[in-house]
């Protein structure tokens, strides 16, 4: 990517996305940390609810509106991702970005929500078993090992899925 100082033309080919505008105003590691922040609040808001619903359960089943809710956070999150690859226009980068911002909202967040619902989740258990208290903390930890190998997966595949759809939208020129 190009920076001040630079020519214009020179410029315009570091940022291939972005070359009729002479360079991207948001830079890629902006952009990552937007999308990071966003999901990492996505995920927290998602996570802090199924952590009261989860408190408020008796013996009874989950509430549907804990379904409705993860849908809502699984919608959005993907919007995040696809938003990313659109904005970066460019394949690889949009791989590379989508990974990244994956990687760290899946640690962050998955270790925010792991926080959210330990409480709860340690109270659900010991009504039903007796396991040591550690069992928990693991069964965490890879909760958010999961949740990071998920959302980097994922997230690569749906940056590059928003710029297809860049692609896709862009007015292509008469053969």
């Amino acid at each position: 990517m190009g920076g001040r100082g630079q020519r214009r033309d020179r410029r315009a080919r570091d940022d291939p996305a972005h070359a009729r505008g002479g360079g991207a105003h948001l830079r890629r590691p902006y952009a990552v940390a937007a999308a990071t922040g966003a999901l990492i609040i996505i995920g927290t808001l998602e996570a802090g609810e199924s952590a009261r619903q989860l408190a408020d359960v008796g013996r009874g089943p989950l509430a549907p509106s804990g379904a409705g809710i993860t849908a809502v956070g699984l919608a959005a999150s993907c919007a995040v991702y696809v938003a990313l690859g659109w904005w970066l226009r460019d394949d690889r980068a949009a791989i590379r970005a989508g990974l990244l911002t994956g990687l760290i909202s899946g640690a962050a967040g998955g270790a925010i929500r792991a926080l959210l619902i330990a409480g709860a989740l340690r109270e659900i258990v010991s009504r039903y078993a007796a396991v040591p208290d550690w069992f928990i903390a693991v069964v965490l930890g890879v909760f958010v090992v999961l949740a990071t190998g998920v959302s980097a997966a994922g997230g690569a595949a749906l940056a590059f899925a928003g710029v297809r759809v860049a692609k896709a939208a862009r007015p292509r020129p008469p053969a």
